[in-house]
């Protein structure tokens, strides 16, 4: 399954939450990287930094992090690698003022590549998604004429 489809699929099951009514709102990437190498590129830095920079301006919410870190099976130990790409994308969240608690990890093993709306495959090994989190609900951002949604849920 595809980090893209996990990604909609979880910000689906976090808009339900909210109720029927509720908007989508969310910052993320995705991004594949060369086999065996664990460091997150520059250009992907800055892609989160900007991630942030942005969900900082949600009013009175906090920051989720939802990192999906992969390992291609023709890496060498791909579960390892899984592990320290989610582990350098935890500490780099971290870095820019995410609160450790509030960043979820998810690794796995990537069996085939992803094939993209473009026809060409992407490993896409890492992934980050940001929702915010409200007290009694991120409803009211929806309306905020601050908050950009990315979807807006069928009424």
């Amino acid at each position: 399954m595809s980090y893209k489809l996990l990604r909609v699929m979880m910000l689906c099951a976090i808009g339900m939450i909210g109720g029927a009514n509720a908007c989508t709102i969310s910052e993320g990437m995705e991004n594949s990287l060369p086999l065996n190498s664990v460091d997150i590129p520059n250009s992907d830095r800055l892609r989160i930094a900007d991630m942030v920079m942005a969900a900082r301006q949600w009013p009175d919410a906090e920051i989720r992090g939802i990192v999906y870190a992969g390992g291609y099976v023709k890496e060498q130990a791909p579960k390892t690698i899984a592990e320290a790409r989610a582990a350098a994308l935890k500490t780099y969240l971290v870095q820019l003022g995410v609160k450790e608690g509030n960043i979820w990890i998810d690794t796995r093993i990537i069996k085939k590549p992803d094939i993209g709306d473009k026809g060409s495959a992407a490993l896409n090994q890492i992934s980050v998604t940001l929702v915010p989190i409200c007290n009694g609900g991120c409803e009211r951002l929806c309306n905020d004429s601050r908050v950009t949604p990315t979807t807006k849920a069928i009424k």
